[in-house]
């Protein structure tokens, strides 16, 4: 189940502003890839050292790979595509690497993982939260 709490916000934009009540998603802790690591070590017969050091490699090689421009295929999870936003222009011998704004990456989860997205159920929490409706 994924938590989630009500908060009141001031809507400024749109055809109704006003104050509005919305569910916001709680994170209950954030996980890093020491923890990962852990869990992987403690269910399976590899080292953590082993798991941290794979997952360090597999974390360099993925920045490596879209900072070369490469998309980066991660299976059941999904893909890393890298992109760009430029400057449109009239004439095209104008368009040059200034004419880039900016260069990103985006996730793509996967066809099997965006079904499973879907199937995700939500549970109200009850927590101490700014702009939490009591």
């Amino acid at each position: 189940m994924i938590n989630y709490v009500k908060v009141k916000r001031n809507i400024l934009l749109g055809e109704n502003p006003g104050e509005r009540y919305l569910a916001r998603l709680y994170r209950n802790q954030d996980v890093d890839l020491d923890s990962i690591a852990e869990s992987i070590s403690n269910s399976t017969t590899i080292s953590y050292a082993d798991v941290l050091a794979v997952l360090k490699s597999l974390e360099l090689e993925i920045s490596r790979n879209i900072l070369n421009g490469s998309a980066v295929k991660l299976g059941y999870l999904g893909s890393f595509i890298p992109s760009i936003k430029a400057k449109s222009q009239f004439d095209v011998d104008k368009v040059d690497a200034n004419t880039i704004t900016r260069f990103s990456c985006r996730f793509y989860p996967s066809q099997k993982f965006k079904h499973t997205l879907k199937t995700v159920k939500f549970q109200e929490t009850n927590l101490d939260v700014k702009g939490l409706v009591e």
